[in-house]
């Protein structure tokens, strides 16, 4: 069963016995998360330090049009942040601005840094994971849209939106992962009360 906490005034020694830098803050914890194998624990930590380039395999954008916020559509999963596989070769930076173009047709403005999801496996290895084993980073930063070009349905995507914040609060992503959602909202000059 997965369980997420939030965390609002919990010093980080009381939410994580590692050491982390002083410019971090977690502020969410998740226990076996569906789509890595289980048991696992994954930690959402806002944070102006990128984590360790080899053991991150994926970045994200929150991108946004004055205050409305772009998500994809997918087609495995419906509404969703964009973003994905950092691909061989590739700086996580790169990687975002691609999947921006493929799943959004967007062009961003300058990225910034707004924290990173730490993905724990507790268990053993399994012969068929891929990616770093037992600590892997996905990688989030926010950016303002500066164009959205034609977009077309692709194999990947039904298509693209853009949510006023009333609206992405109905959004799953954003229902998940309200805390940095909120975070990067609040950066790019929008404050409202979320009940």
């Amino acid at each position: 069963m997965q369980s997420r906490e939030t965390f609002e005034s919990k010093s980080l020694r009381e939410m994580n016995s590692s050491v982390m830098n002083t410019n971090e803050k977690i502020i969410q914890i998740e226990h076996n998360i569906p789509w890595l194998p289980q048991p696992n624990k994954g930690q959402i930590v806002l944070s102006s330090q990128i984590p360790p380039r080899e053991l991150s395999v994926t970045s994200f954008v929150l991108a946004f049009s004055g205050n409305s916020f772009l998500q994809t559509h997918l087609v495995k999963r419906g509404w969703d942040l964009v973003g994905g596989h950092i691909e061989l070769g590739e700086s996580p930076e790169e990687a975002v601005r691609r999947e921006v173009q493929e799943e959004a047709g967007a062009t961003l403005g300058s990225l910034h840094l707004l924290g990173y999801q730490r993905l724990r496996l507790l268990g053993p290895r399994q012969a068929e994971y891929r990616y770093p084993y037992p600590d892997s980073y996905q990688i989030f930063y926010w950016a303002e849209i500066t164009m959205l070009g034609s977009f077309s349905a692709n194999q990947e995507t039904h298509g693209r939106g853009l949510f006023s914040p009333t609206e992405a609060e109905q959004l799953p992503w954003v229902q998940a992962h309200r805390e940095l959602y909120l975070a990067a909202l609040s950066i790019v000059g929008y404050r409202r009360d979320f009940k």
